[in-house]
């Protein structure tokens, strides 16, 4: 009997497994941002948007991927740029005499390596919480631009002292709500968002105020509000077996 019952354990634990479920999601998202700027960078821009996309894979609930975005926006509140060089109206006169109005935006870029997780609301639900967190890069600056003709004060070689070509290492931190339906296929997120930026102008010189920039660095932050539509790659449910 007790040898009856060592073959009987024997044969169970070679026979025995443990199931482990491997998922893997891959999506790009196109996404919109509204954002606002705080501190340093708010004296120098009002409100902006961005518009990018990113790439996430979630393997077993644990994110990476990378994020590319373009800021724009026409709230510049500097406004003494060409104070030595304009006239009352704030126009500069052209090589043909007449008078050309300037014309503002701000334009930037920011990208991050992402890691993060993710958090399912319920075994029904297929919607899920991103958290996420990422290192780096973001620049800034002043496009301008003539309102008709070229304009040679503002030309390629001028430019760099007029436009407060600003970049630096960068950080930001996501959290997002992601929307799945099966019954309609829609796949959408909303989310916020938070960049700080360690940067520094990197113009020489400064031919607005007549002096050189500050070659210490300052922190530039943005918090974000943004939305997007989802796209997946594919999607992998695997299920493994390992005995013993």
């Amino acid at each position: 009997m007790k040898g009856l019952l060592s073959v009987l354990l024997i044969s169970y634990s070679i026979f025995s497994y443990s199931q482990e479920k491997i998922s893997e999601i891959r999506f790009i998202s196109f996404d919109y941002c509204y954002q606002l700027p705080i501190g340093n960078l708010s004296e120098s821009f009002g409100n902006n948007s961005s518009l990018g996309m990113t790439y996430l894979q979630n393997k077993n609930g644990f994110l990476y991927g990378i994020d590319v975005n373009f800021m724009f926006g026409n709230q510049v509140k500097n406004d003494s740029i060409f104070k030595l060089i304009e006239t009352q109206s704030g126009d500069l006169i052209n090589s043909s005499g007449e008078l050309d109005e300037i014309l503002y935006y701000q334009r930037g870029l920011n990208t991050h390596f992402l890691l993060g997780k993710s958090y399912k609301l319920s075994e029904n639900n297929s919607s899920k919480i991103y958290v996420y967190a990422g290192l780096g890069y973001l620049q800034h600056k002043i496009r301008i631009e003539s309102n008709r003709t070229n304009l040679p004060q503002i030309t390629e070689n001028y430019m760099k002292g007029y436009d407060n070509f600003t970049n630096g290492i960068s950080s930001k931190m996501c959290i997002k709500y992601l929307y799945f339906d099966r019954k309609t296929d829609v796949k959408l997120y909303l989310g916020t968002e938070f960049i700080y930026a360690y940067t520094k102008n990197k113009s020489p010189y400064n031919f607005g105020e007549m002096e050189y920039n500050s070659k210490e660095y300052k922190s530039d932050k943005l918090v974000g509000f943004n939305f997007g539509i989802i796209i997946p790659i594919n999607r992998k449910n695997d299920e493994k077996f390992h005995y013993y």
